[in-house]
């Protein structure tokens, strides 16, 4: 991995950073109890998160700023920001204590078995469309528990269901497609 000034300050990179941060902003402001709209404030910064998640993969790839950094710069924001999402929403839907027991779980195996692929393979290939759905399907309920403070306890639970079903789509397609790498 070339890593000079050129690669590391790419504008996809600078998102990627700046999402790191914004988990972190969305988690103070989350603890701000007494904070005057404070769910409209946490909606906005999940907003920007995912507006800029988008961007710097649509950026990178129009503007040839594909780089290996980012391509694991930006995963490493959205695990960042998904744990910090669930963290924070867990005691209000309990079910998503099994969401993060599965991503966790997920995000370890993807870990280990991703940097002996890198190994063996030396590439990077980045995320696959079916992790892409999974993010993005993340993001959806995440934005809709914020922005519906009172949704019904039945419908968050089908929706943290179907949550789990995406990541356990993502995580069975991820396991078949490293172990082809990996053989």
């Amino acid at each position: 991995m070339k890593l000079d000034k050129k690669n590391i300050f790419t504008i996809p990179n600078i998102l990627s950073s700046f999402r790191v941060i914004l988990a972190f902003v969305f988690l103070i402001v989350f603890y701000q109890s007494g904070l005057d709209n404070r769910e409209n404030y946490l909606t906005v910064i999940i907003l920007i998160s995912a507006l800029t998640d988008f961007l710097d993969g649509k950026i990178a790839r129009k503007f040839n700023m594909v780089s290996e950094l980012g391509k694991i710069l930006d995963p490493i924001a959205d695990k960042i920001t998904q744990g910090v999402l669930i963290l924070c929403l867990m005691k209000k839907y309990p079910l998503l204590r099994w969401l993060f027991l599965l991503f966790a779980v997920k995000e370890a195996f993807m870990g280990i078995v991703g940097a002996k692929v890198l190994k063996k393979t030396g590439e990077n290939k980045g995320a696959m469309w079916y992790g892409k759905v999974c993010t993005a399907f993340f993001y959806l309920v995440m934005f809709l528990f914020l922005f519906i403070p009172d949704i019904p306890i039945q419908i968050a639970n089908v929706l943290i269901l179907m949550c789990s079903f995406f990541m356990i789509l993502s995580f069975i397609l991820y396991a078949k497609r490293y172990k082809e790498l990996l053989s």
